[in-house]
């Protein structure tokens, strides 16, 4: 029997997001638990998650994405984990199993998705090594490398893309056309948005040299295309 999956949401101010991802997780037939911490919300994001079949942690006070994926992962109870942004647009049943097949059955160590509204270069060439939604072996997240930056933005999938490629752990991108990150401009506004994506290459620049995390871009373009030659890739045709 193929093993199931934890599923870890981080969450804070989702309320008119998150519903659409839970939907898709809480009965999904890959999935047998949905941790979400709602990160001292402000607003009714814990009363929209009570209205699904998942469990609930709170955050009394807002400590940030890296603590809160922290405390999911350390609860989980399954090996195989599916880590997922709370504001996906257009999340399907198929964009699950295209993303954790590959780790369940043993092809490769971890995942990450390309969304269908990345940037244009990372389209082109592949990856969006900074994407949320991510499934990876519980295992692979021990080094506390990973988490020893909380207080930074992006800090958390910069140092795992790192401790990962340290350890050799192989990888997919997968796309999935049809998924969506509502961006910052869609959340706060056209000119606060486009300040707040310069703030995240300033934060990333935080945790490692700009050069490093330039050179972690292109070795995971290189090696993703590797690993998809070697194990002949073949995603999922229908993510409608």
């Amino acid at each position: 029997m193929k093993q199931k999956l934890s599923v870890i949401i981080a969450a804070y101010n989702e309320e008119s997001r998150i519903g659409q991802v839970l939907k898709i997780v809480e009965n999904h037939p890959l999935i047998d638990e949905v941790l979400v911490i709602n990160d001292g919300s402000s607003d009714q994001t814990a009363e929209v998650v009570k209205q699904y079949k998942v469990t609930l942690i709170e955050n009394q006070i807002n400590l940030g994405k890296t603590l809160s994926v922290k405390k999911g992962v350390d609860r989980a109870r399954n090996e195989v984990l599916l880590l997922l942004d709370a504001d996906l647009h257009g999340l399907t049943a198929a964009n699950i199993y295209t993303l954790a097949n590959p780790v369940l059955d043993q092809q490769v160590d971890w995942t990450l998705s390309l969304r269908g509204n990345s940037f244009g270069f990372m389209k082109w060439l592949g990856l969006d090594w900074v994407s949320g939604e991510r499934t990876i072996k519980k295992e692979l997240l021990k080094d506390p490398e990973i988490w020893s930056k909380p207080k930074i933005g992006f800090g958390l999938e910069t140092l795992m893309n790192k401790s990962l490629l340290e350890r050799g752990a192989t990888f997919l991108s997968i796309y999935l056309p049809n998924l969506k990150i509502v961006n910052k401009a869609g959340k706060v506004g056209f000119v606060r948005g486009w300040y707040l994506e310069l703030k995240m290459i300033r934060q990333i620049s935080k945790v490692l040299p700009l050069y490093k995390v330039i050179g972690q871009f292109f070795t995971m373009v290189r090696l993703n295309k590797k690993y998809k030659s070697d194990i002949k890739f073949q995603p999922i045709k229908n993510e409608a």
